[in-house]
This record gives C-alpha cells, sequence and structure tokens, in this order.
C-alpha cells in the first residue's frame, strides 16, 4: 500500500466510501482543520496519481475519487482492505486509547520493542508517541514498573516479575478496554484462556473442599486468572522470585496451603503439559492464603486483638467526623477484624484481590464511602500501608452493613391531629396503622395543634383535617385534600429531599463543564483555584494533592475534601474538556460532595441523591453532551 500517515489514510478511506463529500466533512472525520486537509488531498493526489487514481474537486459539491480502469479500482479497494480503520479511529481520538494499547504490546514483548516499530502499529508519528509516553510511564509506575531504553534497540518494562503479574491480570483481564482498542493477542493466550481459566476453577474449588480452605467464588475467579498467567509467563522464559522468608513461613504456618497449591500445579503441568515450577507453587501458594476467608480459629489471638485496638480508633474516629456510632454492631465485629487480617497480609505481599464490583460498590454506596475514608486513614497510618481502590471497596461493603443496621433503627413520625368526633378520629388512626406499619413507622395523635407544635422538631409529617399557617419546612398533609394516605406515601418516599435546602449546596457558579487539565494534578489544582475565586477554599491554602479522589464507574471520580480544606458547603460538578486516565478508568465528569460538617444530617441525603445520579449513564451522558446545569440538576433530584 502507498506510504501514507495515519489522517491520509483515513481521508483517502472516507473518499472511497463516499461518492461526495466536502473538506469540512472530512475535518470533522481526522479531527483537523479544513486546511490541513487541504494539504493532505494535495498530497494524496500526487501519490495516487501513478497509481491511475484522481482526486476531483467541484466548488459546489466537494471531492471525489475518479478511477482510470477498474484494476486501479480494485488496488485502493484491496489496499484499504488491509488497514484495521477502526484501529485508526481508536487511536486518532483519545490519547489513553493509545496508552492502553503501549502497555499491552510492552506486556506481551519478550524483548525491546522499537518506538519507530510502535508507531507504525498504531498509525501515529512518532512525535505523537513521544508525547503519550510521559502519561505511559505514569500508569506503569502504579505498579512499581518503569520503562528502560537502549539505544537501536527500543523500550521494554523493567521491574519485579509480580509487579509485571499484577499489571498483565489488569491490563488483559480486567481493564475494560482490554480487547477494545488494539493488539491482537497470541493464539496461545487465547487458547489457554477458553482452556485453562474454567478447568482451573473447578480443580482449585475441588481441591479447597477436600483441604477444607474456603475461598469466594471472586477469589477462585481470580487465583485461576494468576494460574493462567503464571503459565504464560513462563512460557516466554518470565521466572518469578520468591524469598526464602516466604518459602519458610509457607512450610511452617501455611503447609495446607503449599499441599493445596502444589496439588493444583503438578496437576496442570500433567493435563496441560506445562512448566510450572516451584517458584510458581509458592507464588499460588501466597495468592491462596491471604484471599482464605477466614475464620476466628484461625487466626493469632495477639494479632487480632491488635486489629480489633486499631478498628477501637477507627471507630472513634467515625464518631467525631460523622456523629455515628458503629462500634457496637455484631456483624463489624465479627468480620472486619478477619477481613483487615488477610488485607494487610495482601498489602504487605503486593497481592491484589481485585474487586470486579468495586465500581459499582462505590457508587450505590457514596455515604459509606465517605465514613470508609476517614476509617481508611487510621488503617494507613497504623500499619503504614497503602490501601488500593480494590480493597477500599471490599471495606466499603462492610461499613455500609453497619450504616443500614444504623437506619433501620430510625422509624418515621406522623402526627395526626384529631379535631373532629372521637369515631372520625379512631378510623383515621386505624389507616394511618394499615398503610404505614410500626416496624417503619411511629404513629402519635393530638388533640390541638399547640400540643404538636412541642413536639415539631420530632415530627415527619403532619396529618390533620385542613392545613394550618405552619413555617414552610414542616410537611402538612391535608385530609380534605383527596387521597390524604397517597399524599403521605409519596411523601415519606422523597422524604430526605423535602428536608433538604438545594440552594444551600447547588448554585450554577458550583459548576465547570469545560474542566482543564493534562493530568490528575493539575485538575485538582485547577478545582482549588475555582473554589478559592467562590471563597469556598481559603487563598493561601497550598497541598499538592487537595482532594482524596476515587474512580466510581461510568467515567466519573468521586472528590473528598479529607484535608477540610473547604469552609462552606458545597455540591461541586465538573466535566473535563478532554477525558483523561485517572488511575485505570477514563474520566469525564468528576464531582465533590462537602457539607458544613461531615456530621451533617445532609450529607446522606446528599449522597443518596449522587449515587443514583452517577448510576443512570444515561442522565451521566446528559451532562457531558448538554452541559446544562437546569437540566443536571433535575436529574439529580429525580431519585
Amino acid at each position: 500500500m502507498l506510504d501514507l500517515n495515519r489522517r491520509q489514510l483515513l481521508i483517502l478511506n472516507e473518499l472511497q466510501e463516499k461518492e461526495t463529500t466536502t473538506a469540512a466533512n472530512l475535518a470533522l472525520v481526522v479531527e483537523a482543520s479544513v486546511r490541513t486537509v487541504k494539504n493532505d488531498i494535495s498530497i494524496l493526489k500526487k501519490k495516487l496519481k501513478s497509481k491511475g487514481i484522481e482526486i476531483k474537486s467541484s466548488s459546489n459539491k466537494g471531492y471525489t475519487l475518479s478511477y482510470k480502469d477498474e484494476s486501479a479500482k480494485q488496488y485502493l479497494i484491496k489496499g484499504l482492505a488491509t488497514i484495521d480503520i477502526k484501529r485508526l479511529n481508536l487511536f486518532k481520538r483519545n490519547n489513553y486509547e493509545r496508552i492502553f494499547y503501549i502497555i499491552r504490546a510492552l506486556l506481551l514483548s519478550k524483548d525491546y520493542i522499537k518506538l519507530d516499530h510502535l508507531a507504525e502499529q498504531m498509525f501515529i508519528s512518532r512525535s505523537t508517541l513521544n508525547q503519550d509516553m510521559p502519561e505511559v510511564k505514569r500508569v506503569l509506575s502504579n505498579y512499581q514498573l518503569h520503562l528502560s531504553s537502549k539505544a537501536n534497540y527500543g523500550i521494554t518494562i523493567t521491574g519485579n516479575e509480580l509487579d509485571k503479574r499484577i499489571c498483565f491480570a489488569e491490563y488483559f483481564f480486567h481493564n475494560k478496554m482490554t480487547f477494545d482498542n488494539s493488539i491482537e493477542l497470541e493464539e496461545k493466550l487465547y487458547e489457554l484462556k477458553h482452556t485453562i481459566i474454567p478447568f482451573v476453577e473447578d480443580l482449585l474449588r475441588n481441591i479447597c473442599e477436600q483441604n477444607k480452605i474456603s475461598l469466594s467464588d471472586f477469589s477462585l475467579k481470580n487465583i485461576a486468572i494468576h494460574v493462567l498467567i503464571s503459565i504464560f509467563r513462563s512460557k516466554s522464559g518470565h521466572t518469578i522470585q520468591i524469598t526464602q522468608e516466604y518459602e519458610d513461613e509457607v512450610n511452617q504456618v501455611y503447609s495446607t496451603i503449599y499441599r493445596t497449591s502444589k496439588k493444583l500445579c503438578d496437576t496442570i503441568n500433567q493435563v496441560f503439559k506445562t512448566n510450572l515450577t516451584k517458584n510458581d507453587i509458592y507464588y499460588i501458594s501466597m495468592h491462596l492464603e491471604s484471599k482464605q476467608l477466614l475464620q476466628s480459629i484461625d487466626a493469632k489471638p495477639s494479632v487480632l486483638e491488635e486489629v480489633n485496638q486499631v478498628l477501637q480508633h477507627v471507630y472513634l474516629e467515625i464518631k467525631n467526623n460523622f456523629d455515628i456510632d458503629i462500634s457496637n454492631d455484631p456483624t463489624l465485629n465479627k468480620y472486619l477484624p478477619l477481613h483487615m487480617l488477610q488485607m494487610i497480609r495482601r498489602i504487605k505481599h503486593r497481592i491484589v484481590l481485585r474487586n470486579p464490583v468495586v465500581h459499582e460498590n462505590l457508587q450505590k454506596y457514596l455515604f459509606a464511602t465517605k465514613v470508609t475514608v476517614s476509617a481508611v486513614k487510621v488503617i494507613e497510618d497504623y500499619y503504614h500501608i497503602n490501601i488500593s481502590l480494590d480493597e477500599f471497596g471490599y471495606l466499603v461493603l462492610y461499613f455500609n452493613v453497619a450504616l443500614r443496621n444504623l437506619r433501620k433503627r430510625r422509624k418515621i413520625t406522623i402526627c395526626l391531629i384529631s379535631g373532629r368526633g372521637r369515631a372520625e378520629t379512631i378510623m383515621y388512626i386505624n389507616e394511618l396503622k394499615e398503610n404505614f406499619p410500626e416496624k417503619n413507622f411511629q404513629l402519635i395523635n393530638y388533640d390541638f395543634l399547640d400540643e404538636a407544635m412541642e413536639q415539631m422538631d420530632h415530627i415527619d409529617v403532619l396529618v390533620s383535617s385542613y392545613k394550618h399557617r405552619l413555617p414552610s419546612s414542616i410537611h402538612q398533609v391535608a385530609i380534605e385534600k383527596g387521597n390524604y394516605i397517597e399524599q403521605i406515601k409519596q411523601f415519606v418516599s422523597r422524604l430526605d429531599l423535602f428536608q433538604l435546602d438545594v440552594e444551600k449546596y447547588f448554585k450554577p457558579t458550583y459548576a465547570n463543564f469545560y474542566l482543564e487539565g493534562t493530568d490528575k494534578q493539575s485538575i485538582l489544582q485547577n478545582i482549588v483555584h475555582e473554589l478559592q475565586a467562590l471563597g469556598i477554599i481559603e487563598e493561601k491554602m497550598i497541598t499538592k494533592m487537595p482532594f482524596i479522589s476515587h474512580e466510581i464507574g461510568n467515567n466519573i471520580v468521586h472528590l473528598q475534601d479529607l484535608h477540610k480544606i473547604c469552609r462552606k458547603p458545597v455540591c461541586y460538578i465538573a466535566v473535563l474538556k478532554k477525558p483523561i486516565i485517572w488511575d485505570k478508568d477514563i474520566i469525564k465528569v468528576l464531582f465533590l460532595i462537602k457539607t458544613k460538617r461531615d456530621g451533617d444530617h445532609h450529607l446522606p441525603i446528599l449522597s443518596d441523591m449522587f449515587s443514583k445520579w452517577t448510576q443512570d449513564k444515561e442522565k451521566v451522558n446528559r451532562l457531558i453532551n448538554q452541559k446544562n446545569y437546569d437540566s443536571f440538576l433535575i436529574d439529580l433530584q429525580n431519585y
């Protein structure tokens, strides 16, 4: 095929597919200026002339391809058929498509890769590739991996084999972009994936049952993936190193785990003619022992006692920050210490327990996420560790259970002002009891309004024969105004929203639909500058990483003010002018919820509103595409 760059190939393909098209339309396709397109067409005309292909132009219609004969037409059709146009389009749009491709290509390579070869594969220029490399380095650094270059050879990934395997698992098995954008995986890896993973899951489940080792379904699948990675990496000549200290510990403390891993690896070697080594057996043992579900009898009393002491500090921190006491929750006290023991062990051995529903759970349980941030700070400081998003997601589930148990205790109070005869009062009370069971509702009855006013701070809904003149914050339902039972039900379903002062937290100035920034730090700093201009953050505040951030799926990041730099209540929403890779995900939207203090009763309400909104892709995309604040606010409140 002709020696053409990516943009020229896209222009030629568009001309071949359409009878006639304009320079403006071509500019949209290749995302370049009309001037650049016209310059490319001039180059194409010169290169295509010798092949019997001409690009004709008309001032009224645009550009059209003309062929000297049928052979010239077939030459172009066959030539374009050899080009992966889908890949061309992917790589022209956003740099994250290219970054994922580069990482996967480097992980698959047994040796150095030349940058020119990479650029050729991706149909991009060498200068474009060079611009992407800093971001590739940043992503790899999240796995303690680095890029090494060698003159006349190219680049390769350097680092510990264990970290490479974790990165391999992320970008070939877990990341949503895995097979959408690029490299055709070697046939061996496809074959291994479809034949070995189901076999390993069944085999591992049976061996673990025999040895009374308890694993969740997530852990079974996760370990099966790492067995496959071990096979693939060993076939590619990559071996993993295990310390003598860990070998001794496994042999002395986890002998059953080792025997299980050995039986698994020996069976796989026999069935699939693979060559998993002794070090691979220890590597799989590392996954097994740190991902098994512990029982109380399996934990050392002294270690368990230490974890429980740390948790008391965690509960105190939550109480101080949110005015919530979860220290006596039986489920939390029984299972969270055991989970923490395993979590700490995984982190210290750099083993990742992938959480496939972490984004879904962080969307669902935003308030629990905020509580967990306070807990994590205490745990990280005590054990000198960094808790990953996957591990954070599991902790959120534990704290959400405790928060749900607290919410169950709170009953909605309905107050009936009789004002009529005894018979009618008895009838209304019976109707209310039938429709609003005692399990979730508290019904009180007064003869006169003055009596009720003394208890108004504890009343959610006031029911009376007709409406009284009361402050607007007190919700009333008048029996004379139609179906009063249905009115109460509708109000109760949106009780939290009625209690919220929307204008206190939401203003058009608290939104930016074209937020600038090329990386995480620059974006966060730009948000700080905006909030400083609004008087929400003090002018003199300087911090390298001002907010805690979590990817929660649907291209959204949830920002949290752990350092308490915001001095005023605010619900901030932003759409990035240009999407970026945040940690692992591609991010387009960021939001921040800040109440006067973390213990404010409005915080759970606001968290629920944003939670429902973030789970609705249609609403999220509406914000991204329309960039209309009023529409966003309506969507947010319809939860």
